[in-house]
């Protein structure tokens, strides 16, 4: 992470009002600030078309295939999946805004 990316992520956090620690540098900079440039460049859809289809467990859903790709790849072959963990941050994202609020499993209806 460069020097700039570290500014910006400590005035960022300053000015939420919070003293900004070394590790919440690291988090906003790093990997906070990966999954929201693969938001940006994979597409925008501004009624949310993107994950509000999928419906609030179909967020659920997606959050555990990726720990369990995570769990997979890191726990049982010590091989590093970044790029799960990076879908992970934005499908529970998704899932915090979404609040289980509206369709439970959108589009594609309940399983089964």
């Amino acid at each position: 992470m460069s020097e700039p990316e570290r500014d910006a992520a400590y005035d960022y956090l300053k000015s939420l009002g919070v003293t900004p620690t070394p590790d919440a540098i690291s988090q906003l900079a790093g990997p906070f600030s990966e999954a929201l440039r693969i938001m940006c460049v994979r597409g925008y859809d501004s009624e949310g078309a993107t994950w509000i289809s999928k419906g609030w467990k179909g967020l659920v859903h997606d959050i555990l295939n990726k720990a369990g790709r995570i769990k997979f790849h890191s726990w049982r072959h010590n091989n590093f999946d970044g790029e799960s963990a990076i879908d992970l941050i934005n499908f529970c994202g998704f899932y915090y805004r979404q609040r289980n609020e509206g369709s439970k499993w959108g589009e594609l209806g309940e399983p089964g």
